[in-house]
């Protein structure tokens, strides 16, 4: 895999020229915002409706199976950019008035999928290498002793701990998949628009998301909640109400919100 996709992308779409981004590491916006972006969604959705609520309804439809199939979940991981990238371009096109039929998404994915993949990759590793510090710092420790006759003894014991450290393990994990889902919400919108490589893009991403704290905040600690909440809702409830709304409201500002925190307008 080849994530150095530029310079493998065709001559003709090379001599394009790439918009240039006014805030490169992004700036801060109101978090009153957020309504406009919902609407610019909206209003993207409204020019291609059939397209529109197909993805989504597939993409809630596979984040239910991802329930009952947890060894899908690594597939998913792979799909998330794939998908946010297509609907950037959809949307992209559709806010200058200029549609982009399913078959020039699938062009211009077919021609980054490499770079979308890895955006995927990163953040999985992110997550990976989060939890395994975490698992090393809160639950495993380093017994050694010597005896009397010179003997040494090494051993490693597993432990968990519900009380404060319990806690601050449960506060840090969190944190992880927050600075994972922050380096890769805004990189596909980048890698497809603006020709960034995965590792510029996720770096302006995350630097987008933290200006941004309150409004990360709060999807973020909207998502959680969701999440934790869901297997307390019936299934069907939760198959036809809770997942697909938890599918859209993300996928339908995150055009907004690239275009405010990076663009200025």
């Amino acid at each position: 895999m080849n994530i150095d996709y530029p310079s493998d992308v065709s001559k003709e779409t090379r001599l394009h020229r790439v918009p240039a981004l006014p805030f490169s590491g992004g700036r801060e916006v109101n978090p009153l915002r957020i309504a406009d972006w919902l609407m610019s969604g909206l209003r993207a959705a409204g020019v291609q409706p059939v397209l529109w609520l197909s993805v989504l309804l597939i993409c809630a439809d596979f984040a239910t199976a991802l329930v009952f199939l947890p060894l899908l979940r690594p597939l998913a991981v792979l799909l998330a950019p794939l998908v946010v990238g297509g609907l950037m371009v959809i949307q992209d096109g559709a806010t200058k008035d200029q549609p982009v039929s399913l078959r020039e998404a699938f062009a211009a994915l077919a021609r980054r999928s490499n770079a979308l993949c890895v955006i995927g990759l990163y953040g999985a590793a992110i997550v990976a290498v989060g939890y395994v510090i975490l698992l090393a710092t809160f639950h495993v420790s380093l017994n050694a002793s010597v005896t009397s006759s010179g003997v040494h003894n090494l051993s490693i014991s597993y432990g968990g701990d519900h009380g404060v450290r319990g806690a601050l393990e449960s506060l840090l994990g969190a944190s992880i998949f927050a600075v994972a889902i922050a380096s890769a919400c805004f990189a596909p919108a980048l890698v497809m628009l603006h020709d960034m490589t995965p590792h510029d893009a996720m770096i302006a991403s995350l630097s987008g998301a933290a200006r941004n704290w309150p409004v990360t905040l709060m999807y973020f600690a909207a998502m959680t909640v969701a999440v934790l909440f869901a297997p307390m809702v019936p299934l069907a409830l939760r198959a036809l109400v809770l997942t697909p709304l938890l599918t859209a409201v993300p996928m339908l500002s995150i055009y907004g919100a690239y275009r405010d925190v990076f663009l200025g307008r």
